[in-house]
This record gives structure tokens, C-alpha cells and sequence, in this order.
């Protein structure tokens, strides 16, 4: 769609008005002619705008006679008919063709570089191993080995363990995936035992060295030997030490909660919206379009429509600001809504306690209603996960 609307532009068309008594005839004889309509809209009964391309509209003189409409030109939209309305004015041309060529030598270095997902590695560190290898504001973008930059950068910053670097017109995107930290481990020479990292049921064991000392749907708790490091020969009653070894995979339970006040109310959209939006040519950003915002309670949406492909060629972007109108609701009126908030900040809540390598498998929530305060919702997650945690064996 926005390559035929660059298209579009870049070779001209009109807005047209057609007033008759068989506007769906018009429409279906340009059909069957091959001749293409869009932005189509009716004013009426007997009237309707459309836009059409030069040619389309030359061979509209052997149609409009045959339907009895009257087609009438309302603009001239594109770049041909921008061309002649600067013919006679040179210097707003030659400013115009200076100020493109300007903007497309600019777009070949990289003015902004973005990090995500980092946590632990501080930006600064991050900043300085890309620059080193190129990526940074002001760096020239062709030439870059995107490839082996993030090969480095994973090989100079242990603690990082992935990363992936795009180069979105001026702006250099850089996501991180950071080595999580495993428990610590016993040396693979020394005696140890296997306990439980927390409380459980225990749902599948897979034991490679060590004596188990729980089975399959046994209930543990945090601590408890798992897997034993001492064993005993049942015949000459020898003990010998072991680093036990073994995957414990138990059921853990997980709990989020939150209260959703009476007092603080819900709120939602009307349905009434304003959009405002605005030219992003990296340091200069021109208002497009912009009122006033009518609301005294809304909710703002944002979003970024490239111009030209993702802006690889021209870091030219189109803000769209989106103003939609919200009432607030007092908690009375809705209580469905009520529960919904509360459920869904208590999921915010457990998400946040959940490890990333675990499986869910069931999910709970319990709702209670607090006297003068509003509804609390408790959500309980089931998990499976892997419990087993090494123990030093102190042997004297």
C-alpha cells in the first residue's frame, strides 16, 4: 500500500467529483475498463469523490457519456503538477532539490544508537565496545560488518550472552540478551549432595549419579535431600562419596496480588478521538497536523509510519498521536471492570516473580471483595521447573 501510494504521487492524479443517477454503473464500467479508483467516497444519493491517475482520467471521456454522470476535476494532487506550480519559482526549487540532497547525505551515517534488554551490562560499557568497532553517532553506515560487530560484542562482554544490531535509517538498534547467572556450582571432584531450591511436588526425576532419596509425587520442602551423595554397599557396607548428579523437575506455585480501589474508579474510552500528527526528519520534527485537544480526561497512543521503507534510504517518519477521550467510572457502576484491573495487575505482579525457564501449567485466581477499599485479586501460577541445587559434602 505505501509503495502504491509513493507511486501514486510520484505520477500525478486527480480528485474527482461524478454526480449522477448510476454511480454504481460508473463504478463497475471503469472496473471492467482496467481503470482503477480509490479514496472513494459518497456525499450523497447522486454524488461521489474519488481519485483517480491521469490516464484513467483520459479514458474517462467514452464512459461518463454512456451512464449519463458528469465528472468534474476538484485537485491535482502529486509531483508532476508540484513541478509546474515551482516552475516560476526557481530558487524555492533549487532550495528544495539542495535540502533532499542534504537529507540523503545525512541519512548515510548513523545518528542515534538505541540499547534494549539490558539489565546488568551498564549502556555505558555497551557504548563503548560498539564505538570501538564502529557503531556510534556520526559513524559512516556503509562498510559496517553488522555480523561480526556482534560477534565481538558478545566476545568482549562475558556477561552478554546474544545480540542483534539493526541499522533503521539513522538509528542503530542494538538488543542484548544477558547470560543469566546459574546457582552456584560444587567442582565436578568433590562430594555433593542434591537438595531442593524450593518447595514442591516433586513431578519427574532423571537421576545420573547419587542415590535418590524421593520419589515421583512426593511433597518437598526447601532444602530436603533430593539425591544423595553417600552411598552404601548393601553387601560390605562400604560408603563411598559421590558428586551426585540428577534433574529434578517439580510443580511450584507462584502468587500475585492486587487491589483495585472504589476510590480510584475505572475509566474508558468515548469513542471520541483526535489525532495530531507530525514530521520527524531526525533533528527537526514539523508539525503536520494539530488542534486542540478538547478532552479534560484521555489516554495518548503513539506510532511511527515510515516514509520510505522503515527509513532505510530517508529518516524521514511520520508521528501519529492518537488522543482518546476516557470517563472515569466510579467502581460501583462496574465491578466486572473492577475485576478485570485488579486481575490483570496481580498478573503484572506474578509475572515478575516467575523465572523465564519455567513451563506454566495452571493458573488460578481468587477474588475478594474488601469492606471500604475495593476488590483484591489473587492470582496462583503452576509451574514446572527444575528444583535440584547442589550441596557440598563436608567429609572429615
Amino acid at each position: 500500500m505505501l509503495v502504491l501510494k509513493l507511486w501514486n504521487y510520484i505520477a500525478g492524479y486527480l480528485v474527482i467529483r461524478v454526480d449522477g443517477l448510476s454511480l454504481e454503473k460508473f463504478i463497475n464500467l471503469t472496473i471492467s475498463n482496467g481503470i482503477f479508483l480509490w479514496g472513494i467516497k459518497r456525499s450523497g444519493y447522486t454524488t461521489m469523490t474519488a481519485c483517480i491517475s491521469i490516464g484513467g482520467f483520459k479514458r474517462l471521456k467514452g464512459i461518463a457519456p454512456k451512464v449519463k454522470c458528469r465528472v468534474k476535476i476538484l485537485g491535482k494532487k502529486g509531483l508532476p503538477f508540484l513541478l509546474v506550480r515551482l516552475r516560476h519559482r526557481k530558487m524555492l526549487l533549487i532550495g528544495l532539490t539542495a535540502f533532499m540532497v542534504v537529507l540523503y547525505f545525512l541519512s548515510s551515517f548513523i545518528w542515534m544508537v538505541d540499547i534494549e534488554g539490558n539489565l546488568k551490562v551498564p549502556d555505558e560499557e555497551l557504548l563503548n565496545v560498539l564505538a570501538k568497532y564502529g557503531i556510534r553517532p556520526g559513524a559512516f553506515k556503509k562498510g559496517l560488518d553488522i555480523s561480526a560487530i556482534e560477534n565481538r560484542l558478545v566476545t568482549d562482554i562475558p556477561d552478554i550472552w546474544w545480540a542483534s544490531i539493526q541499522i533503521k535509517g539513522t538509528k542503530a538498534i542494538v538488543k542484548v540478551v544477558e547470560r543469566a547467572q546459574p546457582p552456584p556450582m560444587v567442582d565436578k571432584d568433590l562430594p555433593c549432595n542434591i537438595v531442593a531450591s524450593k518447595d514442591g511436588i516433586i513431578h519427574e526425576m532423571v537421576v545420573l549419579e547419587g542415590q535418590p532419596m524421593v520419589r515421583v509425587g512426593d511433597t518437598v520442602k526447601k532444602g530436603q535431600l533430593l539425591v544423595s551423595g553417600v552411598i552404601e554397599d548393601p553387601e560390605t557396607k562400604a560408603t563411598r562419596f559421590v558428586h551426585a548428579m540428577a534433574q529434578v523437575t517439580a510443580r511450584t506455585w507462584y502468587e500475585g496480588q492486587a487491589i483495585c480501589s472504589v476510590e480510584e474508579g475505572v475509566v474508558r474510552r468515548t469513542g471520541k478521538k483526535v489525532v495530531h500528527k507530525f514530521i520527524d526528519m531526525g533533528r527537526w520534527v514539523v508539525e503536520y497536523q494539530k488542534g486542540e485537544i478538547p478532552f479534560k480526561h484521555y489516554e495518548v497512543e503513539e506510532k511511527r509510519v515510515p516514509f520510505f521503507g522503515e527509513g532505510r534510504f530517508f529518516p524521514v517518519t511520520m508521528i501519529v498521536r492518537e488522543y482518546y477521550e476516557v470517563e472515569k467510572l466510579p467502581a460501583s457502576m462496574s465491578l466486572e471492570v473492577l475485576r478485570e484491573t485488579a486481575q490483570k495487575r496481580a498478573m503484572e505482579d506474578v509475572n515478575k516473580k516467575i523465572p523465564s525457564n519455567v513451563k506454566i501449567v495452571d493458573k488460578q485466581v481468587k477474588y475478594d471483595m474488601i469492606e471500604g477499599k475495593g476488590i483484591k485479586a489473587t492470582v496462583y501460577v503452576e509451574v514446572l521447573e527444575d528444583i535440584s541445587l547442589e550441596q557440598k559434602i563436608n567429609v572429615e
